[in-house]
């Protein structure tokens, strides 16, 4: 069974990635810290590592995905 994207009894967020130089990318770019990687897929899933970060994750909302006037 899946795990919850957000732990909140354990404060960890998972989001997936190929491999875990991808995971190693997103925690650098977006400045969260990686606590593991854990392997959920194999050939041939795209996604096949969750990355699990430290406290409460989400992507920041891009400009282009809602309703700008400008």
């Amino acid at each position: 069974m899946a795990k919850p994207r957000y732990d909140k009894d354990k404060d960890e967020s998972r989001h997936a990635a190929a491999d875990r130089k991808d995971c190693e990318k997103m925690a650098n770019r977006q400045k969260w810290r990686l606590k593991d990687v854990e392997i959920i897929g194999s050939d041939p899933a795209i996604l096949k590592v969750d990355c699990v970060f430290e406290g409460k994750t989400e992507f920041p909302e891009n400009f282009y995905d809602g309703d700008n006037d400008e």
